[in-house]
């Protein structure tokens, strides 16, 4: 049934153009008597390109940077079962808040707020998180921490047992927490940027609002010394305020380090060696800590 090509019945053969003639009609024609080689122009019913009547460029679509409505936002899913939990944490007591009872061991309570920390830490947040579930989160994290603080130790645990007997215990102020948290992270950024004296004085608005911390004494003790202009004064005072933090806290690796930083600079190369090895143990991944004891191996 295809259209004959030669006889009565067949179709017209289209004109050839010559090569690289432009179009004679069309919406590229080129308009009588413009020179060859002219671009072609728009014909009537062409789009224009600019003004009044130019259709708009084509959307840049950008990657999607947070959720869209298909996906729930991250971690979205767990803010009601946090929220009833924050809930109930407020009023409980310390042995409730880690699941024991009063006659738990101190091995048992360390093993409670590891199991909890992991579950609850800042850094457990996904990313995208929304800021409800960082707050709930960081509220929880302050609750167990603070139990973990008042019963790790037999001395403070046996303390604790003895205001619940008395009906003393609870009201623990959440808010003073975490707002010191927030002040000592804040006064960690100033030692950082040398800026020591400011720094000294919000790790003692810190401990006005949370003295049940002892690594905020520490890094005031060490922020201290900085800001004294003569250091070997100030080492005896801040060395106190130092031992004193880890006396409550063995573990704790920026005090040791501090330790190291302050006997270095007072020229007890020996005694700063000792510190910042141990810091090392305690926190493998401190940089500064790693760095002193690898300069030290060279000097050997």
């Amino acid at each position: 049934s295809a259209a004959p090509t030669a006889g009565p019945g067949a179709a017209p053969r289209p004109p050839v153009a010559p090569p690289s003639a432009a179009p004679t009609a069309g919406p590229g024609a080129r308009p009588p008597g413009a020179p060859a080689g002219a671009a072609p122009t728009p014909g009537p019913g062409a789009v224009p390109t600019a003004g009044p009547g130019a259709r708009p460029a084509p959307p840049v679509v950008a990657a999607p940077a947070a959720p869209t409505a298909s996906g729930p936002t991250p971690g979205s899913d767990e803010l009601p079962a946090l929220r009833q939990l924050a809930a109930t944490m407020k009023g409980q007591n310390h042995f409730q808040r880690l699941g024991l009872t009063e006659q738990t061991e101190g091995s048992a309570v360390k093993i409670a707020y590891f199991r909890l920390a992991k579950l609850y830490h800042p850094d457990t947040l996904p990313q995208g998180a929304p800021p409800e579930l960082e707050k709930l989160k960081a509220e929880v994290f302050a609750y167990i921490g603070d139990a973990y603080r008042a019963l790790s130790d037999d001395k403070s645990r046996a303390a604790y047992i003895e205001e619940l007997k008395s009906g003393g215990g609870d009201g623990v102020n959440i808010q003073g927490i975490l707002q010191a948290e927030e002040l000592f992270q804040k006064s960690c950024i100033l030692v950082k940027a040398r800026k020591y004296p400011e720094a000294v004085k919000m790790l003692n608005e810190a401990i006005a609002l949370n003295a049940e911390e002892p690594e905020f004494f520490a890094w005031r003790g060490y922020a201290r010394f900085l800001a004294s202009p003569d250091k070997k004064a100030a080492q005896p005072e801040a060395f106190r305020e130092i031992q004193a933090a880890i006396k409550r806290n063995e573990r704790c690796a920026p005090a040791h380090y501090f330790l190291g930083v302050i006997a270095k600079i007072c020229g007890d190369a020996t005694g700063a060696l000792k510190h910042f090895k141990r810091t090392v143990e305690l926190q493998p991944d401190h940089i500064d800590a790693m760095r002193e004891v690898r300069m030290a191996a060279q000097k050997k």
